[in-house]
């Protein structure tokens, strides 16, 4: 929460602020395996699936009162980020249109 608080003195202090928050969601299973599969090919042995799925569950943890920052603030807007990289980024384009 001290970063969401850092943000906006910074850009308030350039007359600046937030249209909106953009935040990539997917299936917790689905990024499991295609860390898995990247762990395979580049030899990264200490990428376990326990390693992999306590890293997502910090990262969750400790993004989920950033989150809820920005929903309350009606600046969160949840983008899909499964599928192809055309169609994630069609989304994107699409939730930053508003």
């Amino acid at each position: 929460l001290e970063q969401v608080k850092a943000l906006d003195d910074l850009l308030a202090g350039k007359g600046l602020a937030l249209d909106c928050v953009l935040e990539l969601t997917a299936d917790t299973d689905e990024l499991v395996a295609r860390l898995l599969k990247r762990a395979q090919i580049e030899g990264r042995a200490d990428d376990t699936e326990e390693v992999i799925r306590e890293r997502m569950r910090i990262y969750t943890e400790e993004t989920a009162p950033l989150s809820a920052v920005y929903r309350e603030r009606g600046l969160l807007r949840e983008v899909d980020g499964m599928g192809p990289v055309d169609e994630v980024f069609e989304r994107l384009m699409a939730a930053l249109r508003g």
